[in-house]
């Protein structure tokens, strides 16, 4: 008896607390989206360190371009300090590593070589280069030598050649000569000059 009261003290003397928990469980699943960290951009195309030559007949040329200079076009290839040309008249834009895009031709040209100079035809008479545009004015000189005798015929045949080959350089299609000079004083080497105009039918 006396130890159940003992007992019995102690558990009223005591502050016995009891803690319940409880565990509660979700009903419906979450749909809390996480955060996704960036991925690292991949860069496809290459950084430009050259110029771009795009040309009519649709060859396409990485260079570094110098100048361009009344029909010529100045470049050297990357990692090379020679200096090529070639006639800009071929191209039709270039895309500078700048960004830069420059429009040379819209539409190709057609580019007589030297050697097509018997295509050009020679006139005296200003009327087959009636309406025609043109080009520019030339002057060609032939001269004798002293070895052999030079008539006035043969120097002015050489003469008109060059004109010819002068007209095939900017593209005309016939020339004009509007006058011409000779000399053939006797003891002295004979010369002929020719002045013409070169035209070009379009």
């Amino acid at each position: 008896m006396i130890r159940f009261l003992l007992i019995l003290m102690v558990l009223v003397g005591l502050n016995v607390q009891v803690v319940y928990s409880q565990v509660v469980y979700p009903s419906e699943p979450d749909t809390t989206k996480k955060e996704e960290l960036p991925q690292e951009v991949k860069q496809d195309k290459p950084a430009v360190t050259t110029d771009i030559i795009y040309q009519h007949d649709g060859t396409k040329m990485l260079v570094n371009v110098k100048k361009i200079q009344m029909n010529d076009l100045f470049y050297s290839l990357p990692g090379e300090t020679k200096v090529n040309k070639m006639d800009q008249r071929l191209v039709y834009k270039i895309e500078y590593k700048t960004g830069k895009i420059e429009i040379l031709n819209e539409k190709p040209t057609e580019i007589r070589d030297v050697g097509d100079y018997r295509k050009i035809k020679v006139t005296y008479d200003p009327k087959d280069v009636d309406g025609l545009i043109e080009i520019a004015q030339l002057e060609a000189r032939a001269d004798g030598n002293e070895k052999s005798y030079s008539t006035p015929k043969s120097l002015e045949r050489t003469a008109i050649i060059v004109l010819r080959r002068k007209a095939a350089l900017i593209n005309s299609d016939i020339v004009f000569i509007t006058d011409k000079k000779t000399h053939v004083a006797f003891g002295e080497i004979p010369f002929i000059i020719l002045y013409a105009k070169a035209y070009s039918y379009k």
